[in-house]
Formats: structure tokens, C-alpha cells, sequence
């Protein structure tokens, strides 16, 4: 994978090799598409990959730049995105900006069940990165506007394009934060959360999720019970045409000594339910990897480790 060379959101040049845009502060992803006549990354054929993407040989479909794609601001912030191991396509999507201490970070998760969930999350991702550029202050009144932005977008992809968006609306989680100094302003729609790990003790959730069995819980359910029950992960709230109103939940965290920002899809924190299993298995990948970014990529290949079933999205941000 090659770094891309242009700001995809400002679209000003930048020179390769640059980790993120000077000009908007969005973090440059790496990926590249397969070129045809490029060998067969699943059977080694050389140039076997076609104008269609396809081996023609095996038949397999070459990796896309969305299977996998990362994204650093230097020692600032870090993020992996992954298609993962069951999934045919990666309908997570993620925003990553930085201005020298300032940082702002999306993690948007596509519905499945949705038509082109991989579109809503991209246009939504974008959305709301590009609101949250302008939080000063009031960080969870800006957040609440990202996600309302993000919304609007969503919702429109309904009337457009495929007319199989009509029928289906494409839809997406997102959770979204600002990062000022020690300040962090946090918010989310659906299941995709956001933890915050000091150096020692169990992670803190953030967000509270948008589902079945949260509210089943907060109804008196036994959790147990309704983690497996069918519909535990079933959302109630996302962004889309057919969710009504986005009525974000937001709120602000004022670090008091240090700790880690972690956003994060489902894909990571379904092996990670309990705090201090997920505390420990990101400490430590922080602890023993040689660099953010490596650490991230820890984060994703343990999840794929454990079956990768679904996509996965892991946003670090060390906060001192």
C-alpha cells in the first residue's frame, strides 16, 4: 500500500510521503487499488488480477484500498480500519484529523442490513470530520453538530443514486470525538463506542449502546439473558433516512492525568466485553508495540485473531 499524495477532503496537493494534510489536518490513509495485470495476492499467479479486479485465475476479488486502510498523525493519534475475515467488503469507515495537539476522530459502522452501508459510513465519516475542524469550544455542542451533519447526509443518500437505496436506505452507528488539550468532547448514535483507559484499573465506556439488550437491561433484564438473546446487538438509533430525527448523545470528559482515547466499531469490542479485558489487551498492545500505529494494528489482528466476524475499526489517541 502506497500513502496517497492528494487531500482527498481539501483536495490540496500534498507531497508524498506527508502523514497528514497541512492544510485540514485530515491524516492520509494508505491504500491503493489493485492495478490490472498485478499478481494474485490469494494464488500468487503473476499478473493474473483483471480490469474487473478479479483473478483469472482463481477468481478472487483483489484486495481494496477500504479492506484495509491506516491513518497516523505522528505520535498524536493512530487508526487501523479492517474488512476482517467474514465480511466481503469493509462498510466500516473512519475519520482521523490532527493540528498539532488538537484532534478529531470518527468511527462510523455501515448496517448490513442496509443497502450500500459502506457508502453511508464513508459520507458520513467525512461529514462529521469535517464539523468537528471547527470546535474551540463547547466540544460536545460541536460533536452534537458533526453527528447532526453527518445525519443530514446519510439520509440523503436515499433519493439518490441506486434506486435500491430507496427501498433499503442505506445506514451507520457513528461515534465521533474532539480532543482540546486535556478536554475531550464525545458522541454517538448506534453501538460504536468510545472507552477512555487510564494507566491503571479497568476501561471506563464512554457511550452507552444504542441496542436491544442495553435497553432490555435498563429495563430490569437480567444481562446475562439478554446479552444472548438474538436480538442483543439489534440497534435502536442510527443515522439513516428511516431513523427519524438524530438525537445524539453527547457529553465532555476532562482528563485529570493521562490515559488513552480509544474509538472503536464492534468488530474489536464484541471480543472485549468486560472493562479490564478490554483495558489489559489495549495496554498491552500499546505497551509492546514500537509505535501508535503498530499498536492499532495489534488491536485489529487479535480481533481478527479471534474470527475476525466482522468488520473492524480501532482510533487511538493518547491524551497527557
Amino acid at each position: 500500500m502506497t500513502l496517497i499524495e492528494d487531500c482527498a477532503s481539501c483536495a490540496d496537493e500534498r507531497a508524498a510521503g506527508a502523514a497528514f494534510c497541512e492544510n485540514c489536518g485530515k491524516a492520509l490513509a494508505t491504500g491503493a487499488e489493485p492495478a490490472a495485470g498485478a499478481d494474485c495476492a490469494a494464488c500468487g499467479t503473476a499478473g493474473a488480477v483483471g480490469p474487473d479486479g478479479y483473478c483469472g485465475t482463481c477468481g478472487i476479488l483483489a484486495a481494496r484500498p477500504r479492506d484495509h486502510a491506516e491513518a497516523e498523525a505522528g505520535g498524536v493519534a493512530a487508526a487501523v480500519t479492517d474488512r476482517g475475515l467474514r465480511h466481503h467488503r469493509n462498510e466500516d469507515a473512519m475519520w482521523l484529523a490532527a493540528r498539532g495537539s488538537d484532534v478529531d476522530v470518527v468511527v462510523c459502522d455501515g448496517v448490513s442490513a442496509s443497502f450500500d452501508p459502506d457508502v453511508a459510513s464513508e459520507a458520513a465519516a467525512e461529514a462529521a470530520g469535517k464539523v468537528l475542524a471547527a470546535a474551540t469550544s463547547d466540544l460536545a455542542e460541536h460533536v452534537a453538530a458533526a453527528i447532526t451533519a453527518a445525519g443530514e447526509v446519510v439520509a440523503e443518500l436515499a433519493g439518490t443514486g441506486d434506486p435500491r437505496r430507496a427501498a433499503s436506505n442505506p445506514a451507520c452507528t457513528i461515534v465521533a470525538a474532539c480532543v482540546r488539550g486535556t478536554e475531550i468532547g464525545y458522541g454517538w448514535v448506534g453501538d460504536s463506542r468510545a472507552y477512555w483507559i487510564s494507566e491503571d484499573g479497568d476501561a471506563e465506556q464512554l457511550t452507552e449502546d444504542d441496542s436491544w439488550a442495553t435497553h432490555a437491561i435498563a429495563l430490569g433484564a437480567d444481562p446475562q439473558a439478554a446479552w444472548n438473546d438474538p436480538k442483543a446487538h439489534a440497534i435502536t438509533a442510527w443515522l439513516g433516512a428511516d431513523a427519524g430525527p438524530v438525537r445524539p448523545r453527547t457529553a465532555t470528559l476532562r482528563a485529570e492525568r493521562p490515559g488513552l482515547l480509544v474509538l472503536c466499531s464492534d468488530g474489536l469490542w464484541n471480543y472485549l466485553t468486560e472493562p479490564a479485558a478490554f483495558a489489559g489487551t489495549v495496554r498491552r498492545a500499546v505497551r509492546e508495540a514500537p509505535d501508535l500505529l503498530a499498536a492499532a494494528r495489534a488491536l485489529t489482528a487479535f480481533a481478527n485473531e479471534q474470527g475476525g466476524a466482522d468488520n473492524i475499526t480501532v482510533v487511538l489517541v493518547p491524551i497527557n
